[in-house]
């Protein structure tokens, strides 16, 4: 594999700086100078990269959803059932690398955008057009089409709800919390079964092990 253009290592590494930045200051607080500080550079040199603070923006919300795409797609070459498929989905939406308070949080913000702009809106339609697209396929194994479009539109909801609870920090909302509200649902639809919970079993340990290879403690 080729070398990556200088240019492309330096707009991914600012994209990150602005979405840390972002996590930490809300959109408002989410200065130019404020990231070139992050990143250590001058406003001059985040220039050269990005034209204005929307379009930092921008790739600050790919560079986030790239980190999600990324998670998701390591799983789903491990699931080899329809359940595992499922907990793929599962263990990426709940990673404890991306699901912790400053990350949804400036997520959020960022969210809060989109039915203003156009860029951010297509951004966040191809994040769902994929997660449904996840799962949908192996429910639809699993039921009719019906109840997998049902099921699928109910675990998208949860999953929104719980980064939302997570980003708003009103109350606690931990990994184990948001696994047991998808849990609730898929269990007042399937219910338990052995091939599920294996299934389950498989891809939290796989995640563990996808976890430690990012330098992450579950």
């Amino acid at each position: 594999m080729g070398r990556r253009p200088l240019s492309t290592i330096r707009r991914k590494e600012f994209a990150r700086a602005a979405y840390d930045c972002l996590a930490r200051h809300g959109m408002s607080g989410t200065t130019l100078a404020r990231v070139a500080e992050t990143a250590g550079v001058s406003k001059a040199s985040l220039l050269h990269y990005f034209k204005n603070k929307d379009e930092l923006l921008e790739a600050a919300m790919r560079y986030g959803n790239g980190i999600l795409k990324d998670e998701n797609a390591a799983l789903m070459k491990i699931a080899r059932t329809p359940w595992q498929r499922i907990y793929a989905v599962i263990e990426a939406n709940t990673s404890p690398r991306s699901f912790k308070p400053s990350v949804a949080h400036g997520w959020l913000t960022l969210l809060a955008a989109v039915p203003l702009n156009p860029q951010y809106c297509r951004i966040q339609k191809a994040i769902y057009a994929r997660t449904k697209s996840n799962l949908i396929g192996p429910l639809r194994t699993l039921s009719d089409q019906e109840t997998a479009v049902a099921v699928t539109e109910t675990l998208v909801s949860i999953i929104d709800g719980v980064w939302l609870r997570l980003g708003l920090g009103i109350e606690p909302m931990s990994t184990e919390n948001a696994r047991a509200q998808i849990e609730l649902a898929l269990d007042a639809r399937f219910g338990q079964s052995e091939e599920r919970t294996h299934a389950r079993d498989i891809m939290t340990e796989a995640s563990r092990i996808l976890m430690l290879s990012k330098g992450v403690n579950r």
